[in-house]
C-alpha cells in the first residue's frame, strides 16, 4: 500500500494563495478494503447519549481518549501489507485532527477520514451520509470487495444491510459492536438475518476478539494475529 505525497492549491481565493501538503493513497496490490465507523466502533464515545458525546469531545484529547480493547492490534491485522481502511463517521469535520491524532497516538492504521459538515442538526443525516460514502468508494474500487465494521448505536446496521443489497459479491463479511440495549440487539439480530440471506455474514459481536476469531476463520487476517487480539481484549 502507497502512500503519495501531494501538493493541493486552491486556485480561486480572494486574498493570499492558499496551499497545502498532503497525502494519497493508492491501494496497490489489496486483497479487500475496510469500512469502519468511528465513535463507539473504534473510539470509546457514547454517541448514543448527546451529553456523553458532548463531554467527551470537549473535554477529551487524543491522548485521554481511549480505543476499544484490541481494535488496534485488529486493525493492522485487517491492513495487512496492502489493504486500504476508510473510516465514515458523523463525526464534524471539526474534530479532524483530533481523530487523525487519536490514530496515530494509539497506532491505529491511518486512512482517509470522511466526516460531515457541523450544523445545529449534526445528528441528523447520519444514514445519508454514511450511505453515501460507502457507495462513493465502492464505485471507486469496483473490483475491491470490502468488510464493514461499525456498531449497534445509531444506524450502522440499517445501513450496512442496504450496502450488501445493492452490491452483490462486494462484501465480504459485517462486524457490528454490541453497545446498546437488548432491546436494540433484537432488531440488530433480525438485520443480520436479513444480511445472510444475501449471502454475507453480518455478526453482532460482544468484542474485538469475538470479530476477530470469525475474520480468522475466513481467512481475512492471518490467525497469528489473533494472541495479541485475545489478549488486548481482556
Amino acid at each position: 500500500m502507497d502512500w503519495h505525497p501531494v501538493e493541493v492549491e486552491l486556485l480561486e481565493t480572494s486574498g493570499a494563495e492558499a496551499r497545502a501538503s498532503g497525502r494519497v493513497l493508492v491501494p496497490n496490490g489489496a486483497r479487500f478494503g475496510v469500512i469502519s465507523d468511528l465513535d463507539d466502533t473504534v473510539i470509546q464515545t457514547g454517541v448514543t447519549s448527546l451529553l456523553k458525546m458532548l463531554r467527551t469531545a470537549l473535554l477529551h484529547n487524543a491522548h485521554t481518549r481511549l480505543p476499544f480493547e484490541g481494535v488496534t492490534h485488529f486493525y493492522r491485522a485487517l491492513q495487512g501489507d496492502a489493504n486500504p481502511i476508510f473510516y465514515v463517521s458523523s463525526s464534524p469535520w471539526n474534530l479532524y485532527d483530533l481523530l487523525e491524532d487519536f490514530l496515530d497516538v494509539h497506532g491505529v492504521p491511518a486512512g482517509p477520514l470522511f466526516l460531515k459538515d457541523w450544523s445545529p442538526m449534526a445528528l441528523k443525516g447520519h444514514e445519508q451520509h454514511k450511505l453515501g460514502v460507502i457507495r462513493t468508494l465502492l464505485a471507486t474500487y469496483p473490483d475491491l470487495p470490502f468488510v464493514l465494521v461499525g456498531d449497534s448505536g445509531e444506524q450502522d446496521p440499517e445501513i450496512y444491510r442496504t450496502v450488501v443489497r445493492e452490491n452483490p459479491g462486494r462484501i465480504a463479511a459485517v462486524y457490528i459492536r454490541d453497545v446498546t440495549t437488548a432491546e436494540r440487539d433484537v432488531v440488530v439480530h433480525a438485520i443480520a438475518r436479513q444480511v445472510r440471506s444475501f449471502g454475507v455474514e453480518m455478526l453482532l459481536v460482544p468484542n474485538t476478539a469475538a470479530a476477530a476469531e470469525h475474520a480468522a476463520d475466513r481467512g481475512l487476517i492471518s490467525p497469528d494475529a489473533l494472541p495479541k487480539i485475545r489478549r488486548a481484549s481482556d
